[in-house]
């Protein structure tokens, strides 16, 4: 059995990167191949771009980065669907102000 050396909160970005640089020098497991066939399909930004995201979501509105990176994994689709995943995430109000620039941020492309 393998033991887990560490563990790191990535954004599915990554975890693409990190399956693709996989693929090349092994042969990937069903479950790896079913996992990168999905993140191909759902990941819009670069890694870096997804990084550089989480980092100003921090920075900006305070998120714990677990926070911030599913935010960033996630297309949201509208502001109340942004409100009711924040009322999950995180333990306190949003203005409507606060709610628009966060959208606007995490729908940029």
């Amino acid at each position: 059995m393998k033991k887990i050396r560490r563990s790191e909160e990535v954004t599915n970005a990554r975890s693409l990167e990190i399956l693709r640089t996989l693929a090349t020098t092994y042969t990937l497991s069903d479950e790896q191949k079913k996992t990168l066939d999905y993140l191909e399909k759902t990941v819009k930004r670069t890694s870096d771009e997804s990084e550089q995201l989480v980092k100003r979501l921090m920075e900006k509105f305070g998120f714990t980065k677990i926070t911030a990176i599913q935010l960033v994994n996630l297309s949201i689709e509208s502001i109340e669907e942004l409100k009711f995943l924040l009322t999950h995430l995180e333990r306190r109000e949003y203005s409507e102000t606060e709610l628009k620039e966060l959208y606007k941020i995490l729908t940029e492309r």
